[in-house]
């Protein structure tokens, strides 16, 4: 039995559909239509994401 592929961010089974994370962390997120998109939810969990440091 194969291990399914699920979103990063809301654990939705993705089939073959879902894309990378933009940020190249290798996330998988799906593209269903609810609020909040996943897209936007995975952005702040994202390990490649670059917060300014204050000064």
């Amino acid at each position: 039995m194969t291990a399914r592929v699920r979103c990063a961010a809301c654990d939705r089974p993705l089939g073959k559909r879902g894309r990378p994370c933009a940020r190249g962390c290798g996330a998988r997120l799906c593209t269903a239509r609810h609020l909040p998109p996943c897209n936007d939810l995975h952005g702040g969990q994202c390990p490649n994401l670059d917060i300014p440091e204050e000064p």
